[in-house]
């Protein structure tokens, strides 16, 4: 387990640092108990995202800097939109498991470019608890991992694909299938 975090970013590292913190009954903490100035520095690379149904996932809050790389505002949108096919039944399969689980995941996606650049990004995604009691809400970071700035003037077309992808334990264990596979085509 000790390998997926060495593969962590410094953005996904801070995230997960500041989640492990956060006090909770069980292994997920409340939603009410994350506070984002405590991730202030990467807060325009955050998202919050919520289970609006059993198959519906829409963006809650978004980073500046994510809205930013889209070319619109995409707060409040289906998550599912602007991704191909492929990823989007790997992204459904990630977030229900996420919650269910519950799990953390790290996934290392291949983003289309306006310009037509295809892009590296690396996403981890950790749950957290709603009022109801319910785990519904994931808390999510995304950055390039070139880290070159050419995404300024490149807004992004679409999440084409999920290259890599692994389900890691935060204290519930992990499901028997601690990886999603790309469907290849």
């Amino acid at each position: 387990m000790a390998e997926i975090f060495e593969r962590f970013g410094p953005i996904a590292r801070e995230l997960l640092a500041a989640w492990l913190r956060l006090p909770r009954e069980g292994v997920v903490p409340d939603r009410d108990s994350f506070d984002p100035m405590a991730i202030r520095r990467i807060l325009p690379v955050i998202s919050l995202i919520e289970r609006k149904g059993e198959e519906t996932w829409c963006y809650r809050l978004v980073g500046s800097e994510i809205e930013r790389r889209w070319g619109r505002r995409i707060t409040g949108m289906d998550v599912i939109q602007g991704v191909s096919p492929e990823a989007a039944a790997m992204i459904r399969e990630e977030l229900r498991t996420v919650v269910e689980w519950p799990c953390g995941s790290w996934s290392q996606r291949r983003i289309s470019l306006r310009s037509g650049r295809v892009a590296a990004v690396q996403t981890v995604r950790l749950p957290l608890r709603v009022k109801d009691g319910t785990v519904s809400q994931i808390l999510s970071c995304s950055g390039e991992l070139s880290g070159d700035g050419s995404a300024a003037a490149d807004p992004t077309r679409e999440i084409v694909r999920i290259v890599e992808h692994q389900f890691f334990d935060i204290g519930a264990g992990l499901p028997t299938q601690s990886t999603l596979v790309p469907r290849v085509r």
